[in-house]
C-alpha cells in the first residue's frame, strides 16, 4: 500500500486498525510518496490514538497484565517477524490465543525509525537472555508462558505445559440440573534421573481443577513434613463474576504449581505425582490413584461414632494407623477433644518440657512467620516500584509522541510559509529539534519498559518465597501435631496404667478375687498395650516429620541463599544498564544541541 506521509495513518483493505509498534526490532518501511499539499488531519498518529479512546497510557499500564515473550534467534523467526521483548501494543490478554492480524510499523522520517534494535531495548537482551539461560540450567524447566509462571527451584523430574482450556458440560448433583467445568491439557516428559538422562515420550492428559485438590490433598497426608507449595485458590468470586481473564489466570497458575511440585526433590519422585500426570481418562476412576489414597475419616462418621465411644461400646483408643496420621483427617472425634485439651493445658496451665531441638523448631517456626511478614512488605514494595516505573515509561511515550506531533506540525507550518522564508527556515529548524527530542523519547519510553519486563523477572524470587511461605508454617506445624498427638496418647496411657494397677490391686487384697474387677484389669490392660502400639507408632510418626522438616529447613536456606543472590546480581545489572543506556541516549541528543561537553562534566562532577 502506498503511503502518502511517512506519518500518516493509512487504512488497511480490510479496515484493521493500524498500530504504531515501539518493539526492539526496525519496523517494515512503507513506500514513500511526495508528501500532499494539504495533509488531512486524520493523517496525525496521535489523533487517531486520540480519537479512538486508546492512548498509550493504557497501552503501557496492561503490561503487567501480559506475558513477556522472548525473541527467537533470527534463523529460526517465522514469517511473521521477530517477537517484542515486551508487549507494545494495545493488545488484550484473552483466555485462549485467537488469531489477531499483525500490525505494521512506520517510519518516523525518510532516514530515521523509532529506535533500532541494537540501540535501546536490545541491549537487555543479554541480561535476561543470560539469566533465562541460568534458570533452566538450574531447574530444567522453560520459561513462563503466562503471568505468575515463575522459575522453579532444583531440578525438575518432569518439562510440564497445562494448555487448551475446554469448557464441558456434565451433570449436576441436583437431579435435572447440569454443571459446568473446566479441563486443562497437562502435558509431561519425564527427563532427569527417573529417565536415565533421555527424555521419554511425551503424555498428554485431561485434568480439571479438582484433581488438582485431590493432588495437594494427597500429598498433604503422604508428604507430611515437606515443604510442599501450595496450590492455587479456588477464586469462586472471580469465576462466578465471569472475568475474562480467570481460566488464563488460573491455567498459568497450575502450570506453575505443577512445576514447583516437579522441582521438589522427594515430591517429584513420588508416585502421586506420576499417576496424576500419566493416568489416563478421569483420575478419580484410576485404579492406580484409588490405591494411593490413605484411610480417611468423615466427620460424620465421627458424630455417629461419638456416642458409643463415650458409654463404652465402641473403642476410644487410636490404632497405628490413626496415631501417624493429624487428628483433622480421622473420624475421631473424642481424640480431637483431647488433643484440644491437651493443647490448651499445655498453653494456659502447664507448658510441656520441650527437647532442645524441638524448641529451636519452634522458634524457627516463629521466625518463618515474621519473615513471612517482612517478604509481604518488600513483595508490595517491589510491585508499586514496577507500576511507577511503568508510569515512567508511560509519560516518556507520550512525551515523545507529543514531541512527534510537534514537529509534523512545524513541517506542514513550514510548508505553507516557504521553503526559503525565514519563517520556514526557522519551522523546519523548530521541527528537527522536536523530532530528535520525541525520537529520543520514546526510545527511553521502550528502554524503561525493557527494564521494568527485566526488573520483574529479577524479583521472581522475592514472589516464590513468599507464596511458599504458608506452607513451611503448615510444614513445621504439622510436626507440633505429631508431637501433641503423641503427648495425648502418652498421657491417656499413663491414666488407664494408673487405673488398671488400682483395680488390680484392689482385687488382690479380696480373698478369693473380684471376677468382674479382674475383666475389667484385662480390658484395661488390652487398651493398655494398644496404646503403647499407638504411641510408638504416634513417636516414629513424629520423628520422621522432624527429620523431614529438618531436612527442608536446610535445603531451602541453600536454595534462598542462591536465589536471593541471583535476585541482587540481575536487578543490579538491569538498572546498571538502563542507567548506562539512558545516559548515552540523552548524551547523543545533547551532544545534537551543542551541550555535549557541559554533559560530560557535569556527569563528571557528579562521580
Amino acid at each position: 500500500m502506498d503511503v502518502a506521509d511517512p506519518l500518516r495513518f493509512g487504512q488497511e483493505e480490510d479496515n484493521v486498525e493500524d498500530e504504531v509498534l515501539l518493539s526492539d526490532e526496525p519496523p517494515a518501511r512503507a513506500p514513500v510518496a511526495p508528501p500532499p499539499a494539504a495533509p488531512a488531519a486524520a493523517s496525525d498518529p496521535l489523533s487517531l490514538v486520540a480519537e479512538s479512546g486508546a492512548g498509550y497510557r493504557d497501552t503501557y499500564a496492561s503490561l503487567a497484565s501480559q506475558p513477556v515473550h522472548r525473541e527467537a534467534p533470527r534463523g529460526q523467526q517465522g514469517a511473521a517477524g521477530p517477537t517484542p521483548l515486551a508487549a507494545a501494543g494495545p493488545a488484550t490478554a484473552t483466555p485462549t490465543a485467537q488469531p489477531r492480524p499483525q500490525p505494521r510499523s512506520y517510519a518516523l522520517d525518510d532516514s530515521e525509525e523509532i529506535g533500532p534494535a541494537s540501540s535501546d531495548a536490545g541491549f537487555l537482551r543479554a541480561t535476561s537472555s543470560a539469566a533465562a539461560r541460568s534458570r533452566v540450567a538450574g531447574n530444567g524447566a522453560a520459561s513462563t508462558s503466562g503471568p505468575g509462571a515463575g522459575s522453579s527451584r532444583g531440578t525438575p523430574q518432569y518439562h510440564i505445559t497445562v494448555s487448551d482450556p475446554v469448557r464441558r458440560i456434565g451433570d449436576s448433583v441436583i437431579p435435572g440440573f447440569t454443571s459446568t467445568h473446566t479441563e486443562y491439557l497437562v502435558a509431561s516428559t519425564a527427563v532427569g534421573e527417573g529417565a536415565g538422562g533421555r527424555e521419554r515420550r511425551r503424555i498428554e492428559v485431561r485434568r480439571r481443577f479438582k484433581d488438582f485438590v485431590a493432588l495437594a490433598d494427597l500429598l498433604a497426608v503422604t508428604q507430611r513434613g515437606y515443604f510442599v507449595f501450595p496450590r492455587p485458590d479456588k477464586n469462586t468470586l472471580d469465576q462466578q463474576l465471569g472475568k475474562s481473564d480467570f481460566v488464563e489466570l488460573r491455567r498459568a497458575e497450575l502450570e506453575r504449581y505443577l512445576r514447583k511440585l516437579a522441582a521438589h526433590p522427594v515430591v517429584a519422585r513420588g508416585e502421586e505425582l506420576r499417576v496424576f500426570l500419566e493416568a489416563e481418562g478421569s483420575l478419580s476412576s484410576s485404579l492406580a490413584w484409588q490405591q494411593l489414597q490413605p484411610a480417611r475419616g468423615s466427620l460424620l462418621e465421627g458424630i455417629g461414632r461419638l456416642p458409643r465411644q463415650l458409654i463404652g461400646s465402641d473403642s476410644s483408643v487410636p490404632s497405628t494407623v490413626e496415631a501417624q496420621q493429624n487428628v483433622r483427617n480421622t473420624s475421631d472425634l473424642l481424640r480431637r477433644f483431647r488433643e484440644l485439651g491437651e493443647r490448651m493445658r499445655q498453653e494456659y496451665k502447664a507448658p510441656p518440657v520441650l527437647g532442645e531441638e524441638e524448641a529451636r523448631l519452634r522458634e524457627r517456626r516463629v521466625g518463618v512467620e515474621d519473615y513471612a511478614e517482612k517478604l509481604a512488605a518488600a513483595s508490595r514494595r517491589a510491585e508499586k516500584m514496577v507500576k511507577e516505573f511503568e508510569e515512567l515509561g508511560a509519560v516518556m511515550g507520550d512525551l515523545g509522541l507529543s514531541f512527534v506531533k510537534l514537529a509534523k506540525y512545524e513541517e506542514e507550518e513550514g510548508a505553507k510559509c516557504g521553503q526559503y522564508t525565514e519563517l520556514g527556515v526557522g519551522a523546519r529548524a523548530v521541527a528537527a529539534s522536536a523530532h530528535r527530542v520525541g525520537i529520543a523519547a520514546v526510545r527511553h519510553s521502550r528502554l524503561a519498559r525493557a527494564a521494568n519486563v527485566g526488573a520483574m523477572e529479577a524479583l521472581e524470587p522475592l514472589h516464590d518465597e513468599l507464596a511458599m511461605s504458608p506452607a513451611v508454617v503448615a510444614a513445621l506445624r504439622e510436626r507440633e501435631a505429631a508431637l501433641l498427638t503423641a503427648q495425648s496418647i502418652e498421657e491417656d496411657l499413663g491414666k488407664r496404667q494408673a487405673a488398671a494397677a488400682a483395680l488390680d490391686e484392689a482385687g488382690a487384697r479380696r480373698v478369693g478375687g473380684d471376677a468382674a474387677k479382674a475383666r475389667k484389669v484385662a480390658a484395661l490392660q488390652n487398651e493398655v498395650a494398644a496404646l503403647q502400639a499407638a504411641h510408638e507408632a504416634a513417636q516414629q510418626e513424629y520423628e520422621r516429620v522432624r527429620e523431614r522438616n529438618l531436612q527442608e529447613l536446610e535445603r531451602t536456606r541453600q536454595e534462598r541463599t542462591a536465589e536471593f543472590g541471583r535476585l541482587v546480581r540481575q536487578f543490579g545489572q538491569v538498572n546498571a544498564e538502563y542507567g548506562q543506556r539512558a545516559i548515552e541516549l540523552w548524551r547523543a541528543v545533547a551532544e545534537d544541541f551543542g551541550a555535549g561537553a557541559q554533559v560530560d562534566a557535569q556527569l563528571r562532577a557528579q562521580t
